[in-house]
């Protein structure tokens, strides 16, 4: 039975409006603050792999997920990662461009691409493994720069910079906000 409760006194309990709330107002914090820097400065301080990192921060899901270490660290690797990839197989490529052609099945541009792809992916998924950095959400920012969306120095600053950024907003002034204020959500894999 969907329960509009406040608090969580009944188990059979399924929407927790305390976390859902909270999960979704930080969530709003988060982009809003990157929205402002992305149109300040006129650079992507807002991107695809932002999504599931700012879910697991806003939604209290386990401190491997939300700690600085793993995702700042989980995106830094990816970003090298797909830096490294792209400069082997990416032959100066975009998937922009490739997908957007007519016909690009079985052209050498779909070759690099994928060849780039795979090899940021490997090259993540062992540097977090290595670097006990684990932030599956950074697996989409490798994506990104190997696939020749985003890459180059600068937009690997960028990266790392709106990361670190989305983590220290929760970190040090959203969750603090919200354990003040009773809002700060429970690990939702926890039940």
């Amino acid at each position: 039975m969907l329960g509009l409760d406040f608090e969580r006194d009944d188990p059979e309990t399924d929407f927790y409006l305390k976390d859902e709330y909270s999960a979704t107002v930080n969530v709003f914090l988060h982009f809003t603050v990157l929205g402002v820097i992305a149109l300040v400065s006129g650079r992507p301080f807002l991107f695809p792999s932002l999504g599931p990192s700012a879910y697991l921060i806003a939604t209290g899901e386990q401190p491997r997920a939300e700690g600085a270490y793993h995702v700042i660290g989980g995106h830094a690797v990816a970003v090298v990662a797909g830096m490294i990839a792209y400069a082997l197989f990416g032959n100066e490529v975009s998937a922009y461009v490739v997908f957007a052609r007519p016909d690009p099945a079985f052209s050498m541009e779909v070759i690099y691409l994928w060849a780039s792809g795979t090899v940021a992916m490997m090259l993540t998924t062992t540097a977090m493994l290595l670097t006990k950095t684990n932030h599956a959400a950074a697996c989409a920012t490798t994506l990104i720069v190997a696939l020749g969306l985003m890459g180059g120095l600068e937009d690997a600053i960028i990266i790392v910079t709106a990361v670190a950024v989305l983590w220290y907003l929760h970190d040090r002034v959203i969750s603090p906000l919200a354990v003040r204020y009773g809002f700060k959500p429970r690990d939702a894999r926890a039940e």
